[in-house]
């Protein structure tokens, strides 16, 4: 190969404009690991170890309330089909905690019958872990659910997907759930840097709001490991305080 380390450098400094601190110090990793195979082969000659990821510090996390769901819920209707696709992927992020990539994979094949007590669940496959893992939500947005399958199944089209735009005959992309939720922010007038994945976030500061622990956290929103359900302790300042109040001296 005829890579040498100066390319790689000039490559991320030409993505500092573009992307994200983030996104480049994930390219970094890539390449690292990239080289790392073809320097074991003999086929370059650059030390991965030279390739030394970014460090910078990340923003902090907006996280949803229950009031900010419950203020985009009220400004968004169902009185038509785009209308009720935003309200039901409004929901089933905040009941379940699933990523956004999650959702939009999901099939109406994944989804089981109503039980006895109104309430379906559905699996989810993880992109990370490639496993499937079972979700589960409110009657409220089951009732969503149902208004929206009601429409859904005499769509012309033999696709699987439960998200599907109408007009294209395709599953709708990330890009459009995350115009979609700032747009219901916007509506609702929250001033708050809201992402589809801060439903997330705002799943696990719910759970630990109401007696929940760390385990349940990693239960519910399907970690792998469980340093990813720790680093939700300190969503909450209030829970931090409290929690690292019981180990201070007292006078």
């Amino acid at each position: 190969m005829d890579i040498t380390g100066d390319d790689i450098i000039d490559f991320h400094k030409s993505m500092e404009p573009i992307y994200s601190p983030t996104t480049i110090a994930y390219s970094a990793r890539i390449l690292k690991n990239f080289f790392w195979f073809w320097h074991g082969r003999g086929q370059t000659e650059i030390n991965p170890k030279e390739i030394i990821p970014i460090r910078f510090i990340n923003a902090d996390k907006a996280i949803v309330t229950q009031s900010d769901f419950e203020d985009m819920n009220f400004a968004l209707g169902n009185d038509t089909l785009a209308n009720l696709q935003k309200k039901l992927v409004l929901n089933l992020l905040w009941d379940t905690g699933m990523r956004v990539s999650e959702l939009l994979d999901v099939r109406l094949s994944n989804i089981s019958s109503q039980n006895f007590n109104g309430l379906r669940t559905a699996k989810v496959r993880s992109r990370k872990t490639m496993r499937y893992d079972l979700v589960v939500w409110s009657a409220q947005t089951n009732e969503l659910l149902n208004q929206y399958l009601g429409i859904r199944l005499c769509f012309p089209m033999a696709s699987e997907y439960l998200l599907l735009n109408r007009k294209t005959g395709k599953p709708f992309t990330s890009k459009s759930v995350q115009r979609w939720i700032k747009d219901i922010a916007d509506m609702a007038m929250i001033d708050k840097d809201i992402t589809p994945h801060s439903f997330r976030h705002g799943k696990a500061n719910a759970i630990l709001e109401h007696g929940g622990t760390v385990r349940d956290v990693g239960a519910l929103l399907r970690h792998v490991s469980p340093s990813s359900s720790f680093n939700y302790l300190q969503l909450s300042e209030h829970r931090f305080l409290q929690t690292a109040g019981k180990f201070l001296r007292t006078a």
